[in-house]
């Protein structure tokens, strides 16, 4: 049984072109993803903005003393 040149040279091809069509996708679904998460994180911190107010810490008995004196 003899595999002819131009067997191998198709078998190639399609192998390439399979793997390049994979690699492409996969580079595309990421591309889109990282979009989205990057349009859902704008879109949120302009569409909702914060109403609450800053939350301060609030000082311990430690350190009031320490400012006291």
């Amino acid at each position: 049984m003899s595999i002819s040149i131009q067997t191998l040279n198709d078998t190639l091809i399609a192998l390439i072109t399979t793997v390049g069509i994979a690699v492409a996708l996969s580079l595309a679904f990421l591309a889109a993803g990282a979009f989205a998460q990057r349009r859902r994180t704008h879109g949120r911190s302009a569409v909702h903005p914060v109403a609450a107010p800053a939350q301060h810490p609030t000082q311990t008995a430690d350190a009031r003393e320490l400012v006291l004196r």
